[in-house]
C-alpha cells in the first residue's frame, strides 16, 4: 500500500532549538536549546529528563548531539570545549572530557565487520559473538562493593552498579566517537572514552590561519577520515570550503586490537572513577574538630602563668590525681564535659568511616586495578600486536609502581588511624573520669577503674602529642593530635611515620638486590595519600594515552580538494554540510548544501582507494518541480513555481530527507517534507569526474543539474507551518520538524500506510501557532 507521512504531534517548546538527533535504537529525541538546556524527549514528547548546564561552565552554547550506536549513551559537546557522556536513564554525567579548544561537531560511527580483512576475519567474528568488556577478574577478585548512598558525587548518581560505572558493558562491536574541533583538531575515542588517535591540522599546513570544522566522517573500516573545513583566505576577505581526506593503515588494520586495548581502558577507567569517588569519600568523612582542641591547647598554654608545659600539667594529673588551678578551669570551662563527648564521638565515627573505605573499598579496587595492568602490560609485551599501537611496557609499568605506593600509603594510613583511636579512646576515657570527679559528680564504676595498660597508652599518647619539637616544619606548637588529616590534603605530611624500626623496612634496606627489585613497591614517606593520587593518575594517563599519539603519527593527509569561496561570514550566508552518506567501504558520499537555503545540492564521491586521486560530485536541483513530481494530496495549492532547500538529512542508506521552502503563485511561503530516492540516484551514475589539480572550487562550475524530481518518492506539504529544520531517522521511521521560530516542533511518522484519511487541522490550534509566530517575530524585530 501507498505510505504517506502521518503528523503524531506539535508542541510548543520554551527555547529555541539549537540542535536535534533522534536516538537509532528508541523512540527518544534529544533537543538542545540556546539556553544551553538538553532535553530527553519520548515519541509522545513526554519528557524524560533535562540536562542543565554544567555549574562550572560559562558557555550556554551546545554545539553537537551524537548517540553511540546502541542508543543507551548521548554525548553533548559545548563551545568551551567540554564534552560530557549521559546515560540514557537518568542524565547522570558517565564521562567527562576537557578539550582545551571548541568543539565544532562530532560523529559516533559504528565499525562495519563485514569490511574486516581476510585475516582479520575469524578474530573479529569471535568478538563479535560476545561482550568486548565481559570481565573475568571476578573470576579471582571480589566484587566492588557500592559506595554508601551519602558520598554520592553528583546529585543525580550513578546508581550501585558500580561494576559499569561508565555504562560500557553489552558492546560487541568497536564503535569510535570523531570529535572535531575549531582550530582544524580532530580526537578519535574508541566507545567514546579511549583515546585512539589524534590529528592536527596546524602540523600539516603550518598556517595559522583559523579553522572551522563543518563535518567530520570515518568510514566503517576506520581507513579513511574526512574533515570538510572552512578557513579564512589570507587577506581576510573571504572564506575557502576545503575538503581534506586522511588514511590510516594502522587503524584499520588493528582494530581487533584496538578494541581489546580501548575495553581495558574502559575498565581501568572505571576502575579510576571508583577509586577517585572513595578518596573523595574519605576526605569528606575527615573532620577537623581535633584542630580546635589543638586550638584551644595553643591558647591555654600561651596564657598558663605557672612553670612547666603543658605536657607536665596533664602527667601531673595523670600521676597523682592533682592539677593546677588554671587546668581544672581549662578542663571545666574550656573543653567541657560536653565538648569531650562530642569530640570523642566524632573522632571515632570519622576515623571508622575512613577506615571502612579502605578496608572495603579502596583494598579491593586496587587490587582490580593491579589485575587490570597486569594483563595490560601482558599485552604490551607483545609488541606485534599491541606494542606497534603504542603501548608502552615501562609506562605500563610506572603506573603499576605508582598504584603499589599508593596502596602502601592507604595501609600506612591504616596503622595510623588504628593506633590513634587505641591512644584517643584511653586518653578521652581518662579526661573523661578526670572531668567528672572535678565536677563533683558520680562516677560510674564500668569507666573508673584503669589498669598499668591503660595508664601507659595515656603516657604514651600525652609524651607523643604534648612535647614540644621545634624540628617539626610548619608546627608552632607541639600539639600533634591530628596525624589522619595530613594524608588527606595535597602536601607533603609534617608528622613522618617512623618506620625505621621496622624489621622488613631494615632488611630491604641493607640488601641491595631486594632494594633495586622492580617487584617492590617504592614507599614514599613523605608525600601524602592525595598527593600519591594524583601521582598515580598522571601515570594512568600517561599509559593509556599514548597509543592516541602513536596512531595519531599514522593518520597521512593525503588529499585536499578546495570546494568553494565564498565572502566572508559578515556579508553572506555560510556555506555548511548538513549530512554525510557512506554506502560501502570503498565509496565515501557527503551530501551538503552550498548555502542555505539554497536551490541545489551536491553529492560528492570519492573513492577510499590512497591511489585515487580524482573526485566525482553531481548537482541535484530543486528550483522548480512539477506538482506531480511532489505526489501530494494537497488539491487546493496552488502549481508551485520555486523551491529552496531548508535542511537535508540522511533518512536510511537509501533515502534522502529533503526539508524545502515553497514559494507558490501567491507568494506564499510553504514548507514540503519528501523523500528521494538516493540510491536509484546513485546507481544512475551521472557523477562528474574531477582530478585535484581542476577541482578548485568545484561547486561554483557550471555543470548540467539534475532534477530531483524524479527521485522524489514521497512528499508533503506542511500545512499552516514554515519550517526551519528538522532531524530524521530512518530506523525508527519519524522526523521532528522545527518551526520557522525554532520554538514549535511537529513530529512524523513517516511510513504510515495510507487509509484514506484526510487530516485536518483545528482552527484554534492554527490561530495559537499563527499568534505564537508573530509574537516570536515581534520579539526578534525588538531585540
Amino acid at each position: 500500500m501507498p505510505q504517506y507521512f502521518r503528523k503524531l504531534e506539535e508542541k510548543n517548546l520554551s527555547a529555541e532549538v539549537v540542535q536535534m538527533k533522534w536516538s537509532p535504537k528508541m523512540d527518544l529525541v534529544a533537543l538542545a536549546n540556546i539556553q544551553g538546556e538538553v532535553v530527553l524527549h519520548r515519541l509522545q514528547w513526554q519528557r524524560v529528563w533535562s540536562l542543565p548546564v554544567p555549574a562550572e561552565d560559562t558557555s550556554k552554547n551546545v554545539t553537537a548531539l551524537a548517540w553511540r550506536p546502541d542508543g543507551k549513551v548521548l554525548a553533548v559537546s559545548y563551545s568551551s570545549g567540554k564534552v560530557l557522556l549521559c546515560d540514557v536513564e537518568n542524565a547522570a554525567i558517565l564521562h567527562k572530557m576537557e578539550l582545551g579548544v571548541a568543539v565544532d561537531c562530532m560523529e559516533w560511527i559504528n565499525t562495519d565487520e563485514k569490511t574486516s580483512t581476510k585475516d582479520q576475519t575469524d578474530s573479529c567474528q569471535e568478538t563479535s559473538q560476545k561482550d568486548i568488556f565481559q570481565d573475568n577478574s571476578y573470576t579471582y577478585l571480589p566484587k566492588l562493593a557500592p559506595l554508601p548512598k551519602s558520598y554520592t558525587t553528583t546529585s543525580r548518581g550513578t546508581g550501585n552498579d558500580v561494576h559499569d560505572i561508565k555504562r560500557l558493558q553489552g558492546q560487541e562491536r568497536l564503535n569510535v566517537l570523531v570529535i572535531g574541533m575549531s582550530g582544524g583538531r580532530v580526537q578519535l575515542y574508541a566507545f567514546g572514552i579511549a583515546p585512539v588517535g589524534q590529528l592536527d591540522m596546524k602540523d600539516w599546513d603550518n598556517t595559522q590561519i583559523p579553522k572551522v570544522m563543518k563535518s567530520v566522517m570515518l568510514s566503517s573500516d576506520l581507513h579513511t577520515l574526512w574533515m570538510l573545513m572552512e578557513q579564512e583566505s589570507d587577506d581576510d576577505t573571504a572564506c575557502n570550503g576545503v575538503l581534506i581526506s586522511c588514511n590510516s593503515t594502522l587503524l584499520s588494520s588493528r582494530r581487533t586490537e584496538i578494541a581489546q586495548l580501548s575495553a581495558r581502558y574502559g575498565k581501568i577507567s572505571s576502575l579510576m572513577e571508583y577509586l577517585n569517588q572513595t578518596v573523595k569519600s574519605m576526605s569528606e568523612a575527615w573532620e577537623d574538630i581535633l584542630l580546635e582542641m589543638e586550638s584551644k591547647l595553643n591558647k591555654y598554654a600561651e596564657t598558663k602563668p605557672t612553670p612547666g608545659t603543658v605536657c607536665d600539667d596533664f602527667l601531673q594529673l595523670l600521676m597523682w590525681g592533682k592539677s593546677c588551678q588554671e587546668l581544672q578551669a581549662f578542663l571545666l570551662h574550656e573543653l567541657t564535659e560536653k565538648g569531650l563527648k562530642k569530640l570523642g564521638h566524632s573522632v571515632e565515627n570519622s576515623y571508622c568511616n575512613i577506615q571502612k573505605l579502605i578496608l572495603k573499598h579502596l583494598q579491593s579496587v586496587g587490587q582490580m586495578l593491579l589485575f587490570h595492568l597486569t594483563e595490560l602490560k601482558g599485552m604490551s609485551l607483545w609488541y606485534d600486536k599491541y606494542g606497534v599501537l603504542g603501548l608502552s611496557p615501562v609506562s605500563v609499568q610506572d603506573a603499576i609502581i605508582s598504584l603499589g605506593s599508593f596502596m602502601l600509603k592507604a595501609n600506612e594510613l591504616l596503622q595510623v588511624i588504628d593506633s590513634s583511636l587505641t591512644s584517643f579512646k584511653a586518653f578521652f576515657r581518662w579526661l573523661y573520669v578526670i572531668m567528672m570527679r572535678l565536677a563533683n559528680e558520680s562516677v560510674p564504676s564500668a569507666i573508673s577503674k584503669m589498669n598499668q595498660k591503660n595508664v601507659n597508652f595515656v603516657a604514651d599518647f600525652l609524651t607523643e602529642n604534648f612535647t614540644d619539637n621545634p624540628e617539626k616544619e610548619g608546627k608552632t606548637s607541639g600539639f600533634t593530635l591530628e596525624r589522619v588529616g595530613q594524608y588527606l590534603k595535597k602536601e607533603d605530611l609534617q608528622l613522618v611515620n617512623d618506620i625505621s624500626n621496622n624489621d622488613w623496612y631494615s632488611f630491604v634496606q641493607s640488601t641491595p638486590i631486594m632494594k633495586e627489585s622492580p617487584l617492590l613497591y617504592p614507599h614514599q614517606p613523605t608525600k601524602s595519600l592525595i598527593q600519591l593520587h594524583e601521582q598515580l593518575q598522571t601515570a594512568m594517563n600517561t599509559a593509556l594515552n599514548r597509543p592516541s599519539t602513536i596512531i595519531g603519527q599514522h593518520l597521512q593527509c593525503n588529499k585536499s580538494f578546495k570546494l568553494y569561496n565564498s565572502l566572508k561570514k559578515e556579508e553572506t550566508k555560510t556555506s555548511r554540510p548538513v549530512s554525510r552518506y557512506c554506502v560501502d567501504s570503498n565509496q565515501m558520499y557527503i551530501v551538503m548544501l552550498s548555502q542555505v537555503p539554497s536551490d541545489c545540492l551536491y553529492i560528492i564521491r570519492q573513492s577510499q582507494d590512497k591511489s585515487s586521486s580524482d573526485i566525482e560530485f553531481l548537482k541535484l536541483c530543486v528550483g522548480t518541480l512539477a506538482e506531480s513530481s511532489l505526489n501530494t494530496s494537497t488539491t487546493s495549492a496552488a502549481i508551485c513555481n520555486q523551491h529552496h532547500i531548508v535542511d537535508v538529512s540522511c533518512y536510511d542508506d537509501t533515502t534522502l530527507s529533503l526539508l524545502l521552502q515553497e514559494i507558490n503563485s501567491n507568494q506564499e511561503a510553504l514548507s514540503v517534507l519528501c523523500q528521494l530516492n538516493l540510491g536509484a540516484l546513485i546507481d544512475a551514475e551521472q557523477f562528474v569526474k574531477m582530478s585535484s589539480e581542476d577541482a578548485n572550487n568545484m561547486l561554483q562550475k557550471d555543470v548540467v543539474s539534475i532534477d530531483a524530481g524524479v527521485y522524489i518518492t514521497q512528499s508533503r506539504r506542511l500545512e499552516n507551518m514554515k519550517a526551519g529544520r528538522f532531524a530524521v531517522s530512518g530506523s525508527r521511521k519519524v522526523s521532528c520538524v522545527v518551526f520557522s521560530n525554532f520554538r514549535r516542533v511537529r513530529i512524523f511518522d513517516m511510513e504510515t500506510e495510507e487509509d484514506n484519511e484526510e487530516e485536518s487541522c483545528d482552527a484554534s490550534a492554527l490561530e495559537t501557532t499563527r499568534e505564537i509566530e508573530e509574537e516570536e517575530n515581534k520579539e526578534n524585530i525588538s531585540g
